[in-house]
C-alpha cells in the first residue's frame, strides 16, 4: 500500500511536470492546431488521471471507501427508519446483537443536535431509532451493519461514528434509493456503486473532449486528476458523491453546444442533490441581463434554460417527495441542513474562512486531543467570531459577488456559468473535496492560465501537507489562495467593465 507522504510527493512532483507542460504547450505550441492537445500534454493527462485512483493502489485493500459508504449506502437504503437522526443510534443497537465481544465505543455524535456524548446517554434514541423498524427490516439491518463490523478494524467503525451523520437532499435520497433499495452489503454490492461515479466522470469527460477538443479535455483531466484537495482519500470508492459534478460539467457543453433546455435540466439535478450548484445559473443569467439591456430584447436561449430548471426542479422535489417518508422530508431536510450549516469543518474552504480563522486557529491552538471531541473549543471559538464578525462576513461577500457579476458582463452563457465556482466561494464555505468543480475552469475564459495557476496553487498545498499536519492551515492556506487566484482570474474583465461603465457615464 502506498503510504500518503509517498503519494504526496509523487503527485507533488507530476504536479512540476504538468505544469511546465501546460506552460510550454502554450507558449510554444509549434505548429499544433489551438484544439489540439499535442503529445506531452496528451501523455500527462493520461498520468494524472492514472494518479488520481493512486495507480491501481485505491484505498489499499479495496477501491470501497467504507467510510463513505456507510453513511450513503445505509443511510439511503434505510432512510424511512433511520432520517437524518438514526444512523449512529441504530448501527450501536445493531452492533449489540452481532456481539463481536468488545466493548461498544464510549462516545458518539449524536445527530440529534451534533454534540458528541456520552454512548450511555444515547440508550433511549437507540430504542426509539429501533422501533421505528419492522422486525424484518430490522434483520436486514443487522446483516448489512454486521459486513460493516466485520470488514473494518474497530477503530476505524469507532471514527466514523464521530463523523456528521447521513445528510443528503430527498431528491438525491430517491436516486440513491434506485440503487441501494434492495441490494445486501457486502463486496461485490458496495464495489459494483462505487463504479457508478467513475462512470458518471468518464461521461463528462467524454462530453468535455467532444465539445472543447483535446487541448481543453487534457487540461481539464490534469486538474481533476492531480488536485490536491480531492484526492481519491475523500470520497473515490463512495456511492454517487459526484453525480453533480457530472451534471454540471455536461451542463456546460450542452450550452456550448446552445442545447440549453438539457443543460438547465441537468443543473436543476445537480442543484436539487446538492444545493449549491445553483450558483452555475448566475453566470448566464448577468449575461442574459446585458442582451437584454443592450438590445431591449430577452435572448431566446434565457427561456429555454430557465424552462430546463423550472422542470427539472419539479421532478427533483417530486421525485425526493416519492421517497416512503413522503412530501414532509423537505421539512426535515430544511432542518437538517440548517443545523449541520452551524458546525465546523476543518477542511472546508470559503471566503468565510478569511474572515473567522486567525492565528490559533490555523495552529491549532484551540484544539485539545484529550478530548472526547478535540475541537470543542475550537467550534465554540468559531460561532463566536462568526456572530462578531457577521457584517464583515456579509460585506465581503457581497463586494466579492459584484466583482464577479461585472466579469460575467462580458463572457459567454456557458463561459459566464464555471464562475459557479467563484459564487460558491464567495458565497458558502464548502467542504474541500467539493472543489473538484476547478477542474472545470479550462471551459472557461482564459483556458490556459487558470490551468497552471490552479497547478502552482496545488504545488503549494503538497508542499503544505508535507510541512503541517493541521488541516486548518492547509484549506485556511487554500482559501486564501483561492481568493487571489479568482481576482487574477476574472479581474481584468471585472475591471474593463467598470472602465466601460465609468465612459458611458462621462
Amino acid at each position: 500500500m502506498m503510504d500518503v507522504t509517498t503519494e504526496i510527493l509523487i503527485k507533488g512532483g507530476l504536479t512540476i511536470l504538468a505544469l511546465v507542460t501546460v506552460i510550454l504547450r502554450h507558449r510554444r505550441p509549434g505548429n499544433l492546431a489551438s484544439e489540439k492537445a499535442g503529445a506531452m500534454l496528451w501523455t500527462v493527462a493520461i498520468i494524472a488521471i492514472l494518479a488520481w485512483p493512486n495507480f491501481g493502489r485505491l484505498h489499499g485493500q479495496s477501491g470501497i471507501h467504507h467510510w463513505e459508504q456507510f453513511h450513503y449506502f445505509l443511510g439511503s437504503k434505510y432512510f424511512p427508519e433511520l432520517q437524518y437522526d438514526g444512523i449512529y443510534a441504530a448501527s450501536l443497537a445493531a452492533e449489540v446483537e452481532v456481539d463481536l465481544g468488545h466493548p461498544v465505543q464510549s462516545h458518539v455524535h449524536d445527530l440529534r443536535d451534533n454534540e458528541v456524548v456520552s454512548t450511555i446517554r444515547t440508550l433511549s434514541h437507540q430504542q426509539e431509532v429501533r422501533e421505528r423498524f419492522s422486525d424484518t427490516r430490522w434483520r436486514l439491518f443487522v446483516q448489512d451493519v454486521s459486513y460493516f463490523l466485520r470488514s473494518n478494524n474497530y477503530d476505524y467503525l469507532s471514527r466514523i461514528r464521530l463523523d456528521h451523520g447521513y445528510n443528503p437532499t430527498p431528491t438525491w435520497t430517491f436516486t440513491a434509493r434506485l440503487f441501494s433499495a434492495h441490494l445486501p452489503a457486502r463486496d461485490g454490492t458496495l464495489s459494483f456503486l462505487a463504479w457508478i461515479d467513475p462512470l458518471l466522470l468518464a461521461a463528462m469527460f467524454w462530453m468535455i473532449f467532444r465539445t472543447f477538443g483535446s487541448r481543453i479535455g487534457c487540461l481539464s483531466l490534469v486538474i481533476f486528476g492531480l488536485g490536491y484537495p480531492w484526492r481519491f482519500d475523500w470520497v473515490g470508492g463512495a456511492f454517487l458523491r459526484q453525480d453533480w459534478l457530472a451534471a454540471i460539467g455536461i451542463a456546460v457543453c450542452l450550452m456550448k453546444q446552445k442545447k440549453f433546455l438539457p443543460a438547465g435540466l441537468l443543473i436543476a439535478y445537480a442543484t436539487m442533490v446538492r444545493v449549491f450548484p445553483g450558483a452555475f445559473l448566475v453566470g448566464p443569467a448577468v449575461v442574459a441581463v446585458r442582451i437584454l439591456v443592450k438590445t431591449r430584447r430577452p435572448p431566446a436561449w434565457t427561456l429555454r434554460l430557465a424552462t430546463g430548471f423550472v422542470i427539472g426542479v419539479v421532478l427533483c422535489l417530486t421525485a425526493g417527495s416519492l421517497t416512503p417518508s413522503g412530501a414532509p422530508v423537505w421539512k426535515a431536510f430544511s432542518e437538517n441542513l440548517q443545523k449541520h450549516h452551524g458546525t465546523w469543518l476543518t477542511n472546508n474552504v470559503g471566503l468565510e474562512n478569511l474572515v473567522t480563522y486567525d492565528r490559533d486557529t490555523l495552529t491549532r491552538a484551540d484544539v485539545d486531543f484529550n478530548l472526547p471531541e478535540p475541537w470543542l473549543r475550537w467550534q465554540a471559538k468559531m460561532d463566536r467570531l462568526h456572530d462578531q464578525r457577521q457584517a464583515f462576513i456579509l460585506g465581503g461577500a457581497i463586494a466579492f459577488l459584484m466583482f464577479i457579476v461585472l466579469a460575467a458582463w462580458r463572457w459567454e452563457p456557458h463561459e459566464a456559468a464555471v464562475l459557479g465556482t467563484a459564487i460558491a466561494f464567495g458565497a458558502v464555505i464548502l467542504t474541500c473535496y467539493y472543489w473538484v468543480m476547478l477542474c472545470l475552469l479550462p471551459l472557461s475564459r482564459g483556458r490556459w492560465r487558470p490551468t497552471a495557476g490552479l497547478l502552482a496553487l496545488n504545488l503549494g498545498l503538497y508542499g503544505l501537507h508535507l510541512a503541517t499536519p493541521s488541516f486548518e492551515m492547509i484549506y485556511g492556506t487554500m482559501s486564501l489562495a483561492l481568493l487571489f487566484f479568482f481576482l487574477a482570474w476574472f479581474g481584468p474583465d471585472a475591471w474593463k467593465t467598470v472602465r466601460e461603465i465609468r465612459g458611458r457615464r462621462s
